[in-house]
């Protein structure tokens, strides 16, 4: 019995070292702050996204990949749980054009697109974020205390027709960082 528990053990030892090393390659919020212009509240961040196996095998499968960054903005309560204002997603995705042999990386929300040679250039570049307006002032009491909170992540995303009907049994994969929080300056 101990025999078949010790092969067990070795059997595992790999599986559990592999589940290690790929919890260990997280996605960071580096930085981020807002700045007030003219009654709105822009959020800049930075965001590491790893150069991740899972992305790479997506992009070379023809599956986009999409990335995310949150932000939520809760008002402060003393005595009752925190009401949240504003949660807001920022969308980004990321494919693979064999044509051209360029990444593309495309904000969903504004039709913008920016190529790249690189994978690892494209990461950096998701990862950017510059003046996105998140909040106006006068969404905001005078007299209250803000916190906002920020967290990115990447998900599998759109596949081609004919690999959906290969792997019809997956639903994808999800990586997320912590959340980055601080108090809203006024």
């Amino acid at each position: 019995m101990r025999k078949v528990a010790g092969l067990l053990a070795l059997l595992l030892l790999p599986l559990l070292a592999a589940g290690v090393a790929h919890a260990a390659e997280g996605i960071v919020v580096q930085s981020a702050f807002v700045n007030v212009r003219g009654g709105v509240f822009e959020l800049n961040a930075r965001t590491i996204f790893p150069l991740n196996e899972d992305v790479r095998a997506a992009l070379n499968d023809g599956a986009t990949v999409n990335f995310d960054l949150q932000a939520v903005v809760d008002k402060k309560r003393r005595y009752w749980f925190d009401a949240t204002l504003v949660d807001v997603i920022l969308r980004r995705e990321l494919s693979w054009n064999a044509v051209s042999q360029r990444y593309i990386l495309k904000d969903v929300d504004r039709g913008e697109q920016q190529s790249f040679v690189a994978l690892d250039e494209a990461l950096v570049a998701a990862g950017v974020v510059n003046a996105w307006p998140v909040v106006v002032e006068p969404q905001l009491d005078a007299d209250a205390t803000y916190e906002i909170r920020v967290r990115a992540g990447f998900r599998r995303g759109r596949l081609p027709d004919a690999l959906r009907a290969l792997i019809f049994w997956s639903d994808g994969w999800n990586r997320s960082s912590k959340w980055y929080s601080w108090i809203l300056p006024r």
